[in-house]
């Protein structure tokens, strides 16, 4: 079996074995995931029920790395073992993801944020795709509490678009339901500098209705880590406020050309 040095991935450390790096192909950071991109498949749930997923991780780096437990939001919950990953070392993040009674049944992305004191990239964020299926939550009071209400759930909160070179533009998609059982009504929607909305959702949601809201970033004034947000405020009395993100870097072609900032409606 063949050999391939760390000078390949533009380290200097100890030579890692080729089967390492078909296990751990997308790398963040100096972590490894066993994963082929940033989006993972975890599965079937039922709403009310939750899924345990472990995600197995390698440290390509040439000092320890601390991930730190708990929970990303009210929906994912993450442990780590080992807590610290030795350099050259396997560990494992354990996922556990609860599908609420209120989550719109279908195809959904989830965010799962890695937080560590990795010295080049402290903040990783992976999307684990599930198939939400019909079921019954085990607190069957709080969905009835939640349905008596208009309620906004999104498919997910946060994209990251990864790469793009300075002066590229995109677009993105982020689907909403209103869980509740009266109308919710959509207030605002206002995007940070960078990004803009091409569509206008409707104001008013029935119970049970969706929407979309479709993102335009233009990376013209922009470069280095980027993060935009779109902030979204409705009649939802649990989350009057959500903010979306988006996250990335931009790269830029000439160091010269860098400017702070540029704001287009």
């Amino acid at each position: 079996m063949s050999i391939f040095s760390f000078a390949l991935l533009g380290l200097q450390s100890q030579p890692v074995d080729s089967a390492i790096l078909k296990k751990y192909p997308y790398r963040v950071g100096h972590i490894g995931f066993a994963v082929d991109s940033m989006e993972f498949y975890g599965g079937q749930v039922a709403r009310g029920q939750t899924i345990d997923f472990t995600l197995g991780l390698f440290n390509f780096g040439k000092k320890p790395v601390t991930f730190k437990d708990g929970k990303t939001d009210r929906f994912t919950e993450i442990k780590y073992e080992p807590p610290v990953l030795q350099p050259g070392r396997e560990g494992k993040a354990k996922i556990t993801y609860e599908v609420v009674g209120e989550m719109p049944v279908g195809t959904t992305q989830h965010e799962i944020a890695i937080e560590s004191d990795d010295s080049e990239n402290p903040f990783k964020f992976l999307y684990m795709i599930v198939d939400v299926l019909e079921g019954k939550a085990e607190d069957p009071q709080a969905v009835k509490i939640i349905d008596s209400v208009p309620r906004l759930i999104f498919n997910h909160y946060n994209y990251d678009f990864g790469y793009t070179w300075h002066g590229k533009s995109f677009t993105h998609r982020f689907l909403y339901s209103n869980m509740g059982s009266q109308e919710l009504i959509i207030y605002r929607i206002v995007p940070t500098d960078g990004c803009k909305i091409l569509n206008e959702p409707a104001k008013v949601v029935p119970p049970g209705g969706t929407g979309s809201i479709v993102v335009k970033v233009r990376t013209f004034g922009s470069s280095g880590v980027q993060h935009l947000m779109i902030h979204v405020q409705s009649n939802d009395p649990v989350n009057p406020l959500i903010v979306l993100g988006m996250h990335g870097s931009v790269k830029q072609h000439s160091p010269s050309k860098k400017k702070s900032g540029f704001c287009y409606r």
